[in-house]
């Protein structure tokens, strides 16, 4: 796990571990119930990425990416799903490239000459709905590059007791749960800087998330 959030001191929570004054709660058994990323879970992400919530955060994501990147900036799309985000970005006329562990997503990827698992060849690296399922997701990060740019979407709690009441509590699938500040706090751990922090997700429709915008430090 990582290694920052593990050092914290933390209340037990049946299998969560909390760490109020820090913003963050994590699966304590971070391989019990895990998820399979497989053809099953390749339905359930085409189905969220359909449909007019799905175009318009989508939108809102490319919109973030253009007041902070040049025109053409190449972006890697950790954990690209069905596509939905690549296509849009695409039509924003950025290059883009993708990378997933389902199966299904990897045949495509690497079909179309779409496929990469070098964060440090691109200009930036969106991480839509990805960090919280990660065991250890500053392993990710640290292969990011000073003066890139990090864009993030996560689920965000106003209250790390309560997690268990959203629809993001998700045992096996979701490790970490943060809240805003708490997120941003730890980013900043990482050596990100806040660029931006955007509601346009749930302007949108969804619940509870929040979009952020990093730029890596020297």
């Amino acid at each position: 796990m990582d290694s920052i959030v593990g050092a914290l001191p933390f209340e037990a929570d049946g299998d969560l571990r909390l760490c109020p004054a820090a913003g963050v709660a994590y699966q304590t058994d971070m391989r019990a119930g895990r998820v399979d990323y497989d053809e099953a879970y390749f339905v359930k992400v085409c189905a969220y990425e359909a449909g007019d919530v799905s175009r318009a955060v989508n939108l809102g994501r490319c919109e973030l990416l253009c007041r902070h990147l040049p025109s053409g900036a190449r972006v890697l799309d950790w954990g690209a799903g069905s596509g939905a985000f690549m296509r849009a970005a695409r039509a924003c006329g950025f290059r883009v490239a993708g990378f997933d562990v389902i199966d299904e997503t990897v045949r495509w990827l690497k079909a179309t000459g779409s496929y990469s698992e070098d964060p440090s060849a691109f200009e930036a690296l969106t991480l839509w709905d990805v960090l919280e399922h990660l065991e250890d997701p500053a392993e990710l990060l640290a292969q990011v590059t000073p003066g890139q740019r990090v864009f993030v979407s996560i689920p965000v709690f106003s209250d790390l007791r309560c997690i268990r009441e959203s629809r993001h509590y998700r045992p096996g699938e979701h490790l970490y749960y943060w809240t805003s500040a708490g997120f941003v706090a730890w980013m900043l751990s990482r050596g990100f800087e806040l660029l931006e922090k955007s509601d346009h997700e749930v302007s949108a429709g969804r619940d509870s998330i929040g979009a952020f915008a990093f730029r890596r430090g020297a």
